[in-house]
């Protein structure tokens, strides 16, 4: 449970960037929030949230993660994610990262940073709060952070059955290019039922453990809504986790 940690929150927002088939979701509200939960022998071991709403000029994009139950006797997590994307050109303005985790096996995490995207330059200035520290990272044209690709994607991009997607994302400790490829299934849930939806699948190397390759596959469903309803890790060492779609609140 240990070497989960923000690595789950991470691959939940990497892979939250698309879409079903329809070219725009019906966005008949101002807010949304998906709430998910992982379970282990029908034990909730970890909550996660992921919330769409406006703030001035900004779409703002919010996550949180929290190991519950048993688990937090082994890893205690506690993380808040947002970032602000600029309503006019769906490009990443500002990513704050707020960390705090500890582990019966893994160093205490404690720690804010603030990534501010400059993409007419191909910056990144990343700020730690404390201690301070500054730096500047050069990325590629069109690099955004995990909750605004996931957003641009929800908005603007349309999935077929077959599609193979390329995106490039910078979180503040690597730059990485990650392809997807997209495909029609029919599955379960416990929120909605029996659904049609789009399955995303990839290979991914998880820097968090030793860069060792695990696969991630995520559902939306097939329709106007494009709701993420579940979610698949297989992660080296640590095996499947599984994250399902329990509440959406709108408003």
């Amino acid at each position: 449970m240990n070497r989960v940690s923000i690595l789950v929150i991470s691959c939940l927002l990497l892979v939250l960037h698309c879409s079903s088939t329809m070219a725009r979701p019906a966005m008949t509200w101002k807010g949304v929030r998906f709430h998910y939960r992982a379970q282990k022998l029908r034990t909730t071991i970890i909550k996660a949230s992921l919330s769409i709403e406006r703030e001035g000029p900004f779409h703002v994009v919010k996550a949180t993660i929290d190991s519950k139950g048993i688990a937090r006797s082994v890893f205690r997590m506690h993380n808040r994610l947002t970032s602000y994307i600029r309503e006019a050109s769906l490009e990443p303005w500002r990513y704050i990262k707020e960390v705090d985790q500890k582990g019966i096996f893994s160093k205490k995490k404690y720690y804010t940073d603030i990534l501010t995207f400059d993409p007419a330059r191909c910056k990144v200035i990343v700020e730690r709060v404390a201690p301070p520290a500054v730096q500047e990272i050069s990325v590629p044209p069109q690099t955004y952070d995990p909750l605004s690709i996931f957003l641009k994607f929800f908005l603007e991009s349309e999935v077929v059955n077959g599609q193979k997607i390329v995106m490039k994302i910078y979180d503040g400790i690597k730059l990485k290019e990650v392809t997807f490829y997209a495909a029609k299934a029919e599955i379960d849930t416990p929120l909605y039922g029996t659904v049609m939806a789009i399955s995303l699948e990839s290979k991914v190397a998880f820097s968090s453990l030793g860069d060792r390759e695990g696969t991630i596959k995520i559902w939306y469903t097939d329709d106007e809504r494009r709701f993420p309803i579940a979610m698949h890790l297989k992660l080296p060492s640590v095996g499947n986790v599984e994250f399902e779609l329990v509440k959406v609140e709108t408003w």
